[in-house]
């Protein structure tokens, strides 16, 4: 239960972080230097430093599948803040938006509830590691080759699965750091692996973080590359759980049959939030 508690806290946290940076830019009319020394920004960072300890402390203890798809809730969060922070109340298209978009992950976790954290180490030059990293490669070059060939709106989305991929790669190996970590402090610096997983995650969080920004200036609407986002990230993070940490996912029909409608669940809601008047950053 902690690991869900820090989850939700991360989700809440990230959704605030994008609401107080935005108003910043807001103001400014753009985005330039000059966001550094404002208040609302200053907040944003924090809130985000804050998410990202969070993630790490959930991800020590739960399983990486879990973890994500409650970190995932952080668009309906984002819905909230703007509405309070702008005083306004919520359309019932909102409000609908906002119940499906958390149900759905939450269905997800009462689902995989069972889910074992898996191993606290792993091998990261394991066969298993180094092909489940290559498959990721090549959906993130699919993603991007997308982008480039298909001009406007439409490549957005090839934007959109790079980040998603990159965001479920940047989180199991924050789990394995964060695991690292709370076994041995002093294991990050003396393990070469860990070492390369630590330089790994500083270049793929970012970089994700770069494409979910590209995505979101080239689509005409939110919704989709919000949603593929949320599709990839937690998928891509079921799979390396399955690979590197050998969780148990236990599916059955009715439990098959509840993700996919989990799922519908999200996408319906990640919608019904789309209409937003400015774009709103993934994490």
């Amino acid at each position: 239960m902690p690991a869900e508690v820090f989850a939700l806290g991360s989700a809440l946290a990230a959704g605030t972080a994008v609401v107080a940076q935005q108003r910043a830019a807001h103001e400014l009319g753009g985005a330039d230097h000059r966001l550094l020394g404002r208040p609302w920004w200053l907040a944003g960072t924090g809130a985000s430093v804050l998410a990202s300890l969070l993630q790490a402390a959930a991800l020590t203890d739960g399983a990486v599948v879990v973890v994500q798809a409650l970190v995932a809730t952080a668009v309906a969060w984002t819905a909230v803040g703007e509405a309070v922070l702008e005083r306004r109340r919520p359309s019932r298209g909102v409000v609908l938006g906002v119940v499906l978009a958390v149900t759905g992950p939450l269905l997800v976790v009462v689902l995989l509830g069972t889910t074992g954290s898996g191993a606290t180490t792993v091998d990261l030059a394991s066969p298993t590691v180094l092909a489940t990293l290559a498959g990721a490669a090549v959906l993130v070059a699919a993603g991007l080759g997308w982008a480039r060939r298909t001009p406007g709106p439409p490549g957005a989305v090839g934007f959109a699965l790079a980040c998603g991929v990159g965001y479920g790669v940047a989180a199991s190996l924050l789990a394995v750091l964060a695991r690292a970590v709370a076994t041995d402090r002093g294991a990050v610096l003396a393990d070469p692996p860990l070492v390369l997983a630590a330089i790994l995650l500083v270049l793929v969080g970012p970089a994700s973080f770069v494409l979910s920004q590209r995505a979101l200036a080239r689509a005409r609407r939110a919704g989709p590359v919000v949603t593929t986002i949320l599709l990839a990230d937690p998928l891509t993070a079921t799979v390396v759980g399955v690979a590197w940490f050998g969780e148990r996912i236990a599916l059955d029909v009715a439990s098959a049959g509840g993700l996919v409608l989990a799922v519908g669940l999200a996408v319906i809601g990640v919608r019904l939030l789309d209409p937003a008047p400015h774009p709103v950053a993934a994490r």
